[in-house]
């Protein structure tokens, strides 16, 4: 089976949620500099790292795809999500021990990141299909 190569889209959508993603861990580093013993900045921090890993962890499954035939890419795929979902478990098992972390923002913060990759996906499809000089939905026709 021939090697495809990877999507450039996914490199660009993977770049772009990092950088929103890193410019919000570092305001949360600055709020956990302001004031150390915040437990909902602590979470928060620890859930948009471990989304932030996870997100960058199924994008290189993905782009490992191409070369493998269709019985091994889906048990790679399942070892991948095993994988992820464990260490989501770990750390909010971790982290429900530590008493300085909130639980609930740790939640938050892994699911940011999936809802900013989303985000940013539907606005770079908007933009995209404007450039092209279409209409993006049915309401924009009538306009």
């Amino acid at each position: 089976m021939p090697s495809l190569s990877p999507v450039p889209e996914l490199d660009n959508q993977l770049k772009r949620t990092t950088r929103i993603t890193g410019a919000l861990l570092v305001l949360v580093l600055l709020a956990i500099a302001a004031n150390p013993g915040d437990s909902l900045a602590w979470g928060l921090f620890l859930g948009l790292a471990t989304g932030l890993y996870n997100t960058v962890s199924l994008a290189l499954r993905i782009k490992r795809l191409g070369s493998l035939d269709r019985s091994g890419a889906r048990s790679y795929m399942r070892q991948g999500l095993i994988m992820r979902l464990v260490l989501v478990a770990a750390v909010v098992l971790l982290a429900s021990r530590v008493a300085n972390v909130n639980v609930y923002w740790l939640g938050a913060g892994l699911l940011a990141v999936p809802c900013i990759t989303a985000v940013d996906a539907a606005v770079h499809a908007a933009r995209l299909s404007r450039s092209e000089g279409g209409v993006f939905s049915r309401i924009e026709e009538k306009i």
